[in-house]
This record gives structure tokens, C-alpha cells and sequence, in this order.
């Protein structure tokens, strides 16, 4: 069944002091493919000097600009709609799923993981898809959401050693089990009814075509997930990036909203 969602992205970058020249660059927004179409989409940013869209060597969607002017916060809105098929195929060129083979540094398999690895079940009869579906079971049952004792750069090693984490973490360490097997496969960042805030999961590389699942909800994805970007880990799809002159401490505010739009009757 398809679903039409509308969907709220904001965030809230708030300095201890003002800031002034400040570059950035965010990666928060949806954009159409095969298996997803986005409409009626609505962008602000404050402030804001100059900007220019264009996409990144991963295919996301980015916004770099400046804001020269003298500012105590920096804020992002964005809201539109967007009709998912779950059953869309996402193709990819042969020639262009290599890198997602190997680990990176959030993503490397330590002792504890590679132990993990060695005990499951033999998989040799099963196809790529089948063995990232097997071993996203056999996570779920090992390990626990727990927000607060992982952050941003938390590898997939240290959080399984935890044996907690949020969304983040499951997804790092089920790429972690998928390179072992040499399956390609990428992480990916989202929004999905219900978090309040972005969600991340899992693409897998299966007959010419990514695949979603999510390692949290031990699920594969529906037509709920609204995808924002996709890369080798969460460093690639890092939703804010810049650089600026002052500022001392910051704290950000997110909030994200995902509900279905319902046919008119």
C-alpha cells in the first residue's frame, strides 16, 4: 500500500555568543527517486546570505550557504509531502557499490563484534539480502535501545561491546556484520512517524538495487520511511556541517514530524 506523508524537519543551533561569517552546509532534505516521491516541499534558513543547492558524491541532497551578518542562532525549517512506495527498486551501477564493501572507521568489526559474527549459523546457502535479514535478527535479540550512553562518533565496536544504543549504533553495527560478508550495503538517515526526531537504518545491495531495513525495529521498511541521505556511515549524512568566527557554546534543538495524510472522503 502506498502512503502520502507530510512531514517537518527544524532545527535550532543556538550560540553562547554571536557568530558572523559562518559556512555551512546541511543535508536535511528529502529528495524524489524510485521509491519515493516528494511534493509541495518548503525550505527556510536563517540567516542567510547566499546558498546553492546541488547534490553530493553520494546523491544527497545539499544546501551549502553563508550568513555574513552577525547572528546568536541558526535555524532550519523544512515541510513537505511525500508519497513512498516501498516497493520501488532503487537501482545502482555495478561500478559504483564498491566502497560500500569495506568498513570505515565507525564501522569496523572488533573482538566483540567479530566474535558476534563467528557465532552465527552457517549462511553459505543464503543470498546477501537473506544474511543481512538473519543477521538483523540475531542483533535485535542481542542488543538494547538505550538513548543517552552512545553519541555521534560512537563506533559500531564500542556500542555492541555496550550491547546498547540508539538507532544510530544498530545500523553501524549491522553494516559492521554485512562487510564481513563483503555485502554492500549503506546507512541511512531518515525520518519515520512517531521518533520526534531523524531516524537511521540500513540499505542493502540486492539484485541491482538498494533494499531498506531496519535494524532497530528489526523490520524491513514499509511505506512510512521518508529517506533524507545515504552513505558509507553516519559521518556522511551528517545533517549540519559549518564553520564560523565566535560563538563559544552551542546546544541544537531538533524536531521532526512524520503523519499520514489521509484521503479526503
Amino acid at each position: 500500500m502506498m502512503h502520502r506523508l507530510r512531514y517537518i524537519y527544524q532545527m535550532r543551533l543556538n550560540f553562547e555568543e554571536p557568530v558572523r561569517e559562518h559556512h555551512f552546509k546541511l543535508r536535511c532534505f528529502p529528495s524524489s527517486d524510485e521509491r519515493q516521491k516528494i511534493f509541495n516541499e518548503h525550505i527556510k534558513i536563517y540567516p542567510v546570505h547566499f546558498s546553492n543547492a546541488e547534490k553530493d558524491s553520494f546523491g544527497n541532497l545539499c544546501i551549502y550557504g553563508t550568513a555574513n551578518q552577525m547572528h546568536d542562532h541558526f535555524a532550519v525549517n523544512v515541510d513537505g509531502e511525500a508519497e513512498i512506495n516501498s516497493e520501488g527498486k532503487v537501482p545502482a551501477a555495478l561500478n559504483k557499490i564498491g566502497m560500500f564493501k569495506y568498513e570505515t572507521n565507525l564501522t569496523r568489526a572488533g573482538n566483540s563484534i567479530r566474535e558476534f559474527h563467528r557465532s552465527f549459523e552457517p549462511m553459505n546457502y543464503m543470498t546477501g539480502y537473506e544474511r543481512a535479514i538473519y543477521m538483523m535478527n540475531e542483533l535485535y535479540e542481542e542488543f538494547l535501545y538505550t538513548p543517552g550512553i552512545t553519541g555521534i562518533l560512537t563506533s559500531a565496536e564500542e556500542a555492541f561491546t555496550l550491547r546498547r544504543g540508539v538507532c544510530q549504533d544498530y545500523a553501524h553495527i549491522l553494516l559492521a556484520l554485512c562487510r564481513l560478508e563483503r555485502i554492500p550495503c549503506r546507512y541511512t538517515a531518515g525520518m519515520i512517524p512517531g521518533e520526534g526526531a531523524t531516524h537511521a537504518w540500513t540499505e542493502i545491495f540486492d539484485a541491482g538495487a538498494w533494499r531498506a531495513i531496519d535494524p532497530t525495529h528489526n523490520r524491513e521498511c514499509d511505506d512510512t520511511y521518508i529517506k533524507i541521505s545515504s552513505g558509507r556511515d553516519a559521518q556522511d549524512c551528517a545533517i549540519n556541517q559549518g564553520v564560523f568566527y565566535g560563538g563559544g557554546r552551542q546546544t541544537q534543538e531538533v524536531k521532526v514530524i512524520v503523519h499520514e495524510i489521509l484521503p479526503q472522503s
